[in-house]
């Protein structure tokens, strides 16, 4: 049976999220005005310091090595016949995925904000940060070996609101999860759950429950590639079980203690279970102010970083170096010339570029 013909499956993904401007113009009359502000300090600040480290390092061709065979398909279908034009496609291909990894690690900067109404702030688990103490010293080796045994690992942010711990594991996007991804996150929730309920007893002694949420920070329950449906399904084969189906679609509970929760939460869904993860409706504007902030700390930090006058530089010395990609015609043979034009050969000497080192 398709994936998509499944009830559970189905039952996830039927909610059907519409833009309605009157509920926009609502959630905007809630924003705090003096939270936008901060965040856009803090987040001006890492982007000129950071934004640049995504394109810093990059000094020849090979820096910028991508798929040659998309590559190929991509020049010709978009008609990259110039070195300048196919500069700036690699050159934004790997940007984009550069900030992409770089925003992921700039969340923190956000979540300190929250919860809007709670004293305490989300925060690197103090159990993790333990963990992490405890590599001092090690080599690189015996680092990465001992991060494999982690119970924390999967673990990115917590805070206590009343009596309960909220843990999420925070991924950028709907498709980011991938089916190794899953794999890991399930058996971390299946295999840790129990110690993670343990540790958090000993370090908050009033909490009584556990949450453990799966966030994606942009998407729709409808646009997700699936993987964050397909963690729960292998939890119901491992001792959890639906809370409640008729009214909680997707929030798991475990079978035995019936104390910790699994569910996932999506785009708007996700920043308003960061706003108040006691009740997420309350802060369903959330979004909005994550997505004010970064614009205003944009105006300030590409000014800062100046961002623009670096990229052009590194796309006009990208464009230098596929110019220089030229194969005399006389120096191959008849066969080529006659059937490969030089647009044709230009991308085939880019391509190859993804299978050298150095001089290229």
């Amino acid at each position: 049976m398709p994936e998509n013909k499944d009830p559970f499956y189905a039952l996830l993904r039927r909610r059907r999220h519409t833009f309605r401007q009157d509920d926009v113009v609502e959630f905007f009359r809630r924003v705090s005005r003096k939270r936008v502000e901060s965040m856009a300090v803090t987040m001006s600040k890492y982007l000129s310091e950071n934004l640049p480290a995504a394109f810093k390092g990059r000094e020849t061709l090979p820096d910028y090595r991508a798929n040659p065979y998309v590559l190929m398909t991509s020049a010709s279908v978009m008609k990259l016949n110039k070195p300048l034009d196919y500069a700036r496609f690699l050159f934004n291909n790997k940007l984009y995925m550069a900030l992409e990894t770089s925003f992921g690690k700039s969340f923190g900067i956000v979540l300190s904000h929250y919860p809007t109404k709670s004293r305490l702030k989300w925060e690197d688990p103090p159990e993790k940060r333990a963990e992490h103490k405890a590599l001092a010293g090690r080599t690189r080796e015996q680092k990465a070996r001992l991060r494999t045994e982690s119970v924390w690992r999967e673990i990115d942010k917590s805070v206590v609101v009343g009596n309960r711990r909220y843990l999420t594991s925070i991924k950028s996007g709907p498709n980011t999860i991938n089916d190794s991804t899953a794999q890991a996150m399930a058996s971390a929730i299946i295999a840790n759950h129990r110690r993670w309920a343990d540790q958090t007893r000993v370090t908050y002694p009033n909490v009584s429950g556990l949450d453990v949420v799966i966030g994606l920070t942009y998407g729709t329950d409808r646009t997700t590639n699936n993987k964050e449906n397909q963690i729960l399904v292998k939890l119901l084969e491992r001792g959890f079980e639906e809370e409640d189906h008729a009214k909680k679609p997707g929030v798991l509970i475990d079978g035995a203690t019936q104390s910790t929760r699994v569910y996932r939460k999506i785009g708007a869904e996700f920043w308003a279970f960061v706003g108040d993860p006691g009740d997420p409706t309350s802060a369903s504007f959330v979004f909005l102010e994550i997505l004010l902030a970064l614009a205003k700390a944009l105006s300030t930090g590409i000014k800062t970083a100046q961002l623009e006058d670096r990229i052009n530089t590194k796309i006009q010395e990208l464009r230098n170096a596929l110019a220089s990609l030229q194969f005399q015609r006389n120096s191959l043979p008849g066969w080529l010339r006659e059937d490969f034009s030089e647009e044709e050969l230009f991308w085939f000497a880019t391509a190859m570029t993804a299978f050298y080192d150095e001089g290229v």
